[in-house]
C-alpha cells in the first residue's frame, strides 16, 4: 500500500510566474536559431543548405542535456543546476555570436543546446511544490507560457537577424540567459537536502524507471504516437502548401500562429485532467486527433475552403497534441514524486525519438503518395494509442493509493 498526502499546496504565484518565464525562455532558446539561417549563411558565405546544422546542432544538444542534465533534477539541487545551466546558456551564446565561421557556431550552438534543458528541470520541481490535485493546471501554465517563448524568440530572432545581424539574436539569448541564472540563484529556495548523484547508476535511472512502470510507459506511448503525427505534419505542410496552394514558406509562419488558440486551451484542458482523470482526457485527446486527420484530408478541395480546412485540421492537432502533453506528463507526475526528473528524462526521449521518426516518414510518404497518406499516418497512430487506451485501461503502478 502506498500512502499519499494530497493536500492542496501550490507554489506561490509568483514564485510559479518567475519559473515559467524561465521555462520559455529555455525552450525559445532551442527554436530562435531557425529564423537566422538566410542571415548566417550571407554573413559567413557558406551556401543556405549548410546552415542547415545550425538548427540541427542545439536540437541534438538538447537531446543529449536531457539524457544526461535532466535526471540530476530528483537530487533535490535544482537551484544550483537551473543556476549553471542558464550561465552556460549564455556563455555559448556569447560564443556562438562572436563565431568567426560555421563551424565554431555549430559547436557552440551544439553545446547551447546541451545547456538548454531548464524545462524539462522545471517541471519536476514545480510538480513537486503542488498537491496531486492541481498537477494538470500547474502543467498546463508552464506549457502555455512556453508556447509564445516558441512563437516570439523566432520572431524577435526574424528581425533581428533581417535588420541588423544574426549575432544581436545569440546576444539577445545570452543577456535573457543570465537574467534567469540571477533569478534562479536569488529567487529559488535554498533545498534543504540534496542527494548525492552516482554516475553511472544515476544515468541509468531514466530507463529502469521506464522498464518498471507501465503507467509512464503508457504516457510516452501516447505522446509519441500524437507527437510523431504532429512533426509529421509540419515536416510537409510547407510542400503542400507550395504544391496545392502556390503558397510559400511565409504562409507557414502565419499558419504557425494557431498556437496563440493553444495557449487558451490547454489550461482549461489542465483544470479538466485534475478533476477527472488523464486517461478521459487522453481518450478525447486522441479523438480529437483523428478529426485533425479528416479535417486535413480537405485541402484536396483545393481554394480557399481548402486552405480552410488545412488550417482547421493544423488547429485542432496542435490543440490535441499540446492537450495530450498535459495529460500524459499529469499521469506520470502522479507515479513517484521522488523520481519525476527520471521518468520526465524517458518520456521526453521517448517523444522526441517519435517525432524525429514522424518527420522522416511523413516526408517520404508525401514524396511517393502524396498528401493523402500524411492525415491517414497521423489518424493511423491516434488510432492505435486510442486502441491501447481502450483495451488496457489505466492501473496504479505503486499499488493500492490511499488518499488522506
Amino acid at each position: 500500500m502506498r500512502i499519499e498526502i494530497a493536500v492542496d499546496a501550490r507554489p506561490r504565484t509568483t514564485l510559479l510566474g518567475v519559473l515559467a518565464v524561465c521555462s520559455a525562455v529555455g525552450v525559445g532558446t532551442v527554436y530562435f536559431p531557425q529564423a537566422l539561417l538566410p542571415s548566417v549563411a550571407a554573413s559567413l558565405h557558406v551556401p543556405l543548405s549548410d546552415t542547415a546544422l545550425v538548427v540541427t546542432a542545439p536540437q541534438a544538444g538538447y537531446a543529449v542535456g536531457i539524457l544526461t542534465v535532466v535526471p540530476l533534477g530528483d537530487t533535490g539541487a535544482q537551484r544550483r543546476l537551473l543556476t549553471i545551466l542558464f550561465a552556460g546558456v549564455a556563455v555559448f551564446a556569447i560564443a556562438a555570436a562572436a563565431a568567426p565561421s560555421l563551424p565554431v557556431l555549430v559547436i557552440a550552438s551544439f553545446l547551447m543546446g546541451c545547456a538548454t534543458v531548464a524545462s524539462p528541470v522545471i517541471g519536476p520541481y514545480v510538480a513537486g511544490m503542488t498537491g496531486s490535485r492541481r498537477l494538470g493546471s500547474i502543467n498546463s501554465i508552464l506549457l502555455s507560457v512556453g508556447i509564445p517563448g516558441m512563437i516570439l524568440s523566432r520572431a524577435i530572432a526574424g528581425f533581428l537577424g533581417e535588420e541588423y545581424s544574426w549575432r544581436y539574436a545569440y546576444l539577445g539569448a545570452a543577456v535573457l540567459a543570465l537574467v534567469c541564472a540571477t533569478v534562479a540563484w536569488t529567487r529559488l529556495p535554498v533545498p534543504v537536502h540534496v542527494e548525492p548523484a552516482e554516475f553511472p547508476q544515476y544515468l541509468r535511472r531514466p530507463f529502469d524507471q521506464l522498464r518498471l512502470r507501465s503507467g509512464l510507459r503508457r504516457s510516452a506511448f501516447y505522446q509519441a504516437c500524437t507527437f510523431a503525427g504532429f512533426t509529421g505534419t509540419w515536416a510537409t505542410l510547407v510542400l503542400v502548401l507550395q504544391d496545392s496552394f502556390g503558397l510559400g514558406a511565409g504562409a507557414l509562419g502565419w499558419i504557425s500562429l494557431v498556437a496563440i488558440a493553444t495557449m487558451a486551451v490547454v489550461p482549461w484542458t489542465g483544470r479538466i485532467v485534475d478533476r477527472r482523470t488523464p486517461d478521459a482526457v487522453t481518450a478525447w485527446i486522441l479523438v480529437g486527433t483523428v478529426l485533425a486527420a479528416v479535417l486535413m484530408l480537405g485541402a484536396y478541395a483545393g481554394g480557399a475552403l481548402g486552405l480552410t480546412l488545412l488550417v482547421a485540421g493544423v488547429l485542432v492537432l496542435d490543440v490535441s497534441m499540446q492537450s495530450g502533453m498535459v495529460a500524459n506528463v499529469t499521469r506520470m507526475y502522479q507515479l513517484d514524486p521522488g523520481r519525476r526528473s527520471a521518468m520526465n528524462t524517458a518520456y521526453m526521449v521517448c517523444a522526441y525519438s517519435a517525432g524525429s521518426l514522424g518527420s522522416w516518414t511523413a516526408v517520404r510518404l508525401y514524396h511517393a503518395l502524396g498528401w493523402w497518406t500524411v492525415p491517414t499516418f497521423v489518424a493511423a497512430l491516434a488510432s492505435l494509442a486510442l486502441l491501447r487506451l481502450v483495451l488496457r485501461p489505466d492501473s496504479s503502478d505503486g499499488g493500492l493509493v490511499v488518499r488522506v
